[in-house]
């Protein structure tokens, strides 16, 4: 980045909020968000990880950042270790990838957003098939978890933008 940053560690309170109001969103809109076959998953840690991605993409402590908060993620929410600690820092590296592609503007971050939610689902539909944790054929986890989840997660990345992007704009100030 052409401008020097300052107060990283924004950063740190930016995914710590993310990671708070992940398990707060579930806990609360719990009766909408499982209901029947739906299921729901708010994804704003790894909104927020796109987001800093986008910000500071060369951090070197940021891939680290990414693989502590997925392995608390794993601690504090699933219980299983394993299914974040991967799928948070894969979100940094492909974020990151994309940056060669991607310009610095709100299309672009919710793209990266949306395919960082679709990578997220598809892992864990992966790994809940491939340890005998589901059943649910492709087609139902399509239309039942996938496509809610992706649409959510839009929905809270156009309310969540603007506050997280001036925090982390609070980083380029003298």
């Amino acid at each position: 980045m052409a401008h020097k940053l300052h107060r990283r560690w924004l950063i740190l309170i930016l995914l710590l909020v993310g990671f708070f109001l992940d398990g707060s969103l579930s806990l609360v809109l719990s009766p909408s968000l499982f209901a029947g076959d739906l299921q729901v998953a708010p994804q704003l840690l790894l909104m927020e990880m796109v987001l800093a991605t986008f910000v500071a993409p060369d951090e070197p402590w940021l891939f680290w950042l990414a693989l502590f908060f997925g392995f608390f993620y794993d601690l504090f929410y699933t219980g299983i270790i394993g299914q974040y600690t991967l799928i948070v820092p894969v979100v940094y590296l492909l974020t990151r990838y994309l940056l060669t592609y991607f310009q610095q503007k709100f299309v672009y971050r919710l793209a990266a957003n949306v395919i960082a939610v679709l990578l997220a689902q598809v892992i864990l539909y992966a790994l809940a098939v491939f340890f005998a944790l589901s059943n649910q054929n492709v087609w139902a986890f399509i239309s039942n978890v996938l496509a809610p989840t992706i649409l959510f997660n839009i929905i809270l990345f156009a309310i969540c933008y603007w506050p997280s992007q001036k925090l982390l704009d609070l980083m380029y100030r003298e």
